[in-house]
């Protein structure tokens, strides 16, 4: 079996849903894995092998914060002429690492190939829907188009959250498969039981904790509000920082002493790091691309038994509130972590809500679709 995987990320970023899936497929096959191509970021224009998965930077459409390449981009004879070097590209790449032919699987989360991929051979495709592409910061209106063709385009449809089924039946792709995210159990747990890091043992408790990525939807005021209600308490975020955010998390860290950013920790330690907090926060903006999401850490979190307070973005939450705090504004949310400092965890719960969601499982649900 080979499995081609069109991403939207680069494969040596943080582990998203791609990389722990794909990792996890049977022994035997092989899977090669378009990168996109980042500014300011190692890109590998060749191919190189990661274990047994070989990865290569494909510059695909993706969202540009550059007003100016937006402008560009919107126009359709500019977006025709990149669409056919990246069709000569992609079919090079294919060429030159040994995925030619039609009996290949197109493994699909990158909405900006859409318009080359029916002009590859290929036995059969899938679309893995992680969030809604068209709730991101500047995305162009025109990526609309791409994210329905290809959703009507794939063999099979698959959504991280039931609010994602709902948002496909509605653009005309009923049936999508529902698959949410999920957890390496035994690497974090055995991560919470190897100690406290240095770093940690520095914090004023109690410690209040965030891991992800610190990007446009995560809420600053939200944030704020809790580090100057909360003053006693130390507050960690852990995770890649995005450029637009930079300029905010700076102010805020300059008025509020007690909010520290840690940066980015080896995955293989973050289990470690969450386990050394009081409290796992979840701190995003309530909105339509979070309403529609199956945040990972909240498994992460949950897999290291600690408390978790969590704003609710959607319905679904219900579900997880006999083991997690569930917050519906600031203040509440402020609340709750008070109430999650005094309570402690469900660990039992907690211990089984993420052995129950492994990645193993979600990728053998995943290989189950791709072969029936």
């Amino acid at each position: 079996m080979k499995i081609v995987c069109f991403s939207e990320i680069q494969w040596r970023y943080v582990r998203t849903r791609k990389q722990q899936i794909l990792s996890r497929f049977p022994g035997d096959w092989e899977i090669l894995f378009l990168s996109s191509v980042v500014l300011g970021k190692r890109n590998n224009f060749l191919p190189e092998r990661d274990g047994r998965i070989t990865h290569v930077c494909i510059p695909a459409f993706k969202n540009v914060p550059q007003r100016p390449v937006r402008v560009l981009l919107s126009l359709p004879p500019v977006r025709f002429i990149w669409n056919v070097i990246l069709y000569l590209w992609v079919n090079a790449v294919l060429l030159l690492a040994g995925f030619g032919g039609s009996g290949r699987v197109f493994y699909v989360s990158n909405i900006y190939y859409a318009a080359i991929l029916p002009l590859l051979p290929r036995s059969s495709m899938l679309y893995d829907c992680n969030d809604d592409p068209m709730e991101f910061p500047n995305t162009p209106r025109w990526a609309e188009r791409y994210f329905t063709r290809l959703a009507r385009s794939a063999d099979t449809v698959v959504a991280v959250s039931r609010g994602l089924v709902e948002r496909l039946a509605g653009i005309g792709v009923p049936g999508a498969v529902h698959v949410g995210n999920g957890v390496d159990y035994e690497l974090f747990a055995g991560a919470a039981a190897s100690g406290v890091p240095d770093e940690m043992k520095e914090c004023r408790r109690p410690v209040l904790g965030y891991s992800g990525a610190i990007a446009p939807w995560f809420d600053m005021e939200l944030l704020d509000l809790v580090a100057s209600s909360i003053p006693e308490a130390t507050i960690v975020l852990l995770g890649p920082l995005f450029d637009d955010t930079r300029p905010l998390l700076e102010r805020l860290m300059e008025r509020r002493a007690n909010v520290r950013y840690l940066g980015i920790k080896p995955y293989e330690r973050l289990g470690a790091y969450l386990a050394s907090l009081d409290v796992c926060m979840i701190p995003l903006r309530r909105n339509e691309l979070m309403r529609l999401a199956d945040p990972n850490k909240l498994y992460e979190y949950a897999a290291v038994e600690k408390p978790i307070v969590t704003m609710k973005f959607s319905d679904e939450m219900e579900e997880l509130s006999d083991f997690i705090h569930i917050a519906v504004s600031g203040e509440d949310f402020v609340d709750k972590i008070r109430t999650a400092l005094s309570r402690g965890a469900d660990r039992e719960k907690l211990k089984e809500f993420a052995a129950g969601n492994s990645w193993q499982a979600r990728a053998d649900a995943m290989r189950d679709i791709i072969c029936p």
